[in-house]
């Protein structure tokens, strides 16, 4: 009889576990639903409007009076959809990261709800001023050097779809620059990484952050290959910095309670 009530009990629990399960299932496929409306209906009105879009990206190369060109009857199109696409992504990040927000922090609990909203608002600010950064400071120059370089014996001749993704994946590069020291020294917070690992690590590093951009920039110049290198390297010589004084202050701290109790148990003896 025991053993019959006892697994009557399993039973149902097994059953409560399952159906906790599903709803979290359905719980997840809703905030899907959710992002996924938003991006699509934010596409389908910018997409009327994507002429004044077009306009500001081409502010990078207004002074060579230059005009994009495509060479399939689909890359008009495509193009147009792409860059609708990619707007309505970034205008629609806030109710995405809500949404997973909402989705994850279910299980934290509430200094781990405070510590990721926290960050999280600073790694977004981080890789919107990087993103920015890049567009305004970074690709004008880098563009300016290739075209003028090129004019001196070639008649440049932009390809729609090649320009508007060099400019995507060149400012979506140096966004994640900027959020690499930030991602660093939380790590050095919480003693995953030291500054003494990060020094040893500085080689490999160099040679992955080359590799990546060839990778996501294969076809740009020496000096455009340079100019998007350095600033990530700096970063990450600036990150080991932070993480190696903070350090130094956690160790006074604990010399300085360490020392505090000591004294204490010399004068209670």
């Amino acid at each position: 009889m025991n053993f019959y009530y006892m697994f009557i009990i399993q039973g149902e629990g097994m059953a409560t576990d399952e159906m906790s399960v599903v709803d979290h299932l359905h719980e997840l496929r809703k905030r899907i639903i959710i992002c996924l409306i938003g991006i699509f209906s934010v596409t389908f009105i910018i997409y009327d409007k994507v002429s004044y879009l077009i306009y500001i990206l081409m502010k990078p190369i207004e002074k060579f009076n230059l005009s994009l060109v495509y060479f399939k009857p689909t890359d008009g199109f495509v193009t147009r959809i792409e860059i609708s696409l990619i707007a309505a992504l970034v205008i629609t990040s806030p109710i995405t990261i809500y949404e997973v927000l909402a989705f994850i922090v279910v299980g934290l609990t509430k200094k781990e709800k405070k510590f990721l909203y926290k960050n999280l608002l600073i790694l977004l600010s981080l890789f919107i001023f990087g993103t920015v950064f890049g567009y305004i400071k970074i690709l004008p120059y880098s563009l300016s050097f290739l075209i003028s370089y090129g004019e001196s014996y070639l008649k440049p001749v932009l390809n729609v779809s090649t320009y508007f993704s060099f400019i995507g994946v060149f400012c979506l590069y140096t966004g994640i620059m900027f959020l690499i020291p930030y991602i660093l020294i939380i790590l050095g917070k919480f003693s995953l990484i030291s500054s003494k690992i990060l020094r040893k690590k500085q080689i490999p590093v160099i040679i992955g952050v080359l590799m990546v951009e060839g990778f996501l920039l294969p076809s740009v110049d020496f000096f455009t290959f340079i100019v998007v290198a350095a600033p990530i390297l700096l970063m990450y010589e600036l990150s080991i910095w932070i993480i190696f004084f903070k350090e130094i202050r956690k160790r006074r701290r604990e010399n300085v309670s360490g020392s505090s109790w000591k004294g204490f148990k010399f004068r209670w003896r």
